[in-house]
């Protein structure tokens, strides 16, 4: 054992919480883009889109903790983390890496995502993204062995294998090898610790046994507390942003109509 049970899961509640930072960027997301919410050719009302949106931010954020998990365990076995802001690539973007870390002279490049379900658009972008980084990472540790992967947690979606596959075989990058891996076998071929996987995994679904009964709802926005204080915030920190909600433009009209239907809160502020 690595992590205790309530180690980890303090680590995932910590990451996915429904706090007031939540609400906040909730409320921003619908001010942003209330046709998102209220447009004609959205079947579903605004709240039910609220709560598939919040929905869709809990698995994000949940992609996110996956990353920080794993930079943990990376560590309790033995690897050095090193800064996961490496570099710029020709065009002067930033780079960064899931997983970056070394151990004795090799230098380990991972990039994780949850699965590999991936337009083919979508796929060739995430290739040439990840072998930007391979090169650059070539450079800035020559004469160093790279080991580089590209893992999807999910083992149970594969869309692309053949052609990640295909790709990393045909590259010729200088003192770099690059894998693909699903599910366990990163655990199983790269750190050869099955244990890890078994750990993390069997965290998960005890996690997910517990949370069975739990149904996602989001406050009232015109008269919960939650919304309220956000609201507020958002008056002290972005007026611009704020006036924009009170507006005369349809969509704002629309979007008050549909989720501060009597203008409680939006009186309170």
């Amino acid at each position: 054992m690595i992590l205790t049970y309530d180690e980890f899961i303090k680590k995932l509640n910590e990451k996915i919480k429904t706090d007031a930072e939540f609400y906040y960027e909730l409320l921003n997301s619908v001010i942003d883009d209330p046709l998102r919410y209220t447009g004609i050719f959205r079947i579903s009302n605004a709240k039910t889109k609220l709560i598939q949106n919040a929905t869709q931010s809990r698995e994000i954020k949940f992609g996110d903790f996956m990353e920080d998990i794993l930079t943990v365990y990376i560590s309790a076995m033995g690897y050095e983390n090193q800064n996961k802001k490496f570099g710029t690539d020709e065009e002067g973007n930033a780079l960064n890496a899931d997983q970056l870390f070394t151990k004795a002279d090799t230098v380990y490049l991972i990039e994780q995502k949850m699965r590999d379900d991936h337009d083919s658009t979508k796929k060739r972008g995430q290739f040439d993204n990840f072998r930007k980084k391979c090169i650059q990472l070539s450079k800035k540790y020559p004469g160093r062995q790279l080991n580089a992967s590209m893992w999807f947690i999910d083992k149970n979606r594969a869309k692309n294998k053949k052609y990640y596959l295909t790709r990393c075989r045909a590259e010729n990058i200088p003192n770099c090898t690059m894998s693909v891996y699903y599910g366990d076998t990163l655990f199983n071929e790269l750190f050869q610790r099955n244990d890890v996987w078994d750990e993390i995994t069997s965290y998960l679904q005890k996690n997910k046994a517990e949370r069975s009964g739990d149904l996602l709802t989001i406050p009232d926005f015109d008269t919960s507390d939650e919304i309220l204080c956000a609201l507020r915030r958002l008056k002290n920190e972005d007026i611009k942003k704020f006036n924009k909600l009170l507006s005369d433009k349809p969509k704002y009209v629309q979007l008050r109509q549909e989720l501060f239907p009597n203008g409680i809160n939006l009186s309170r502020v």
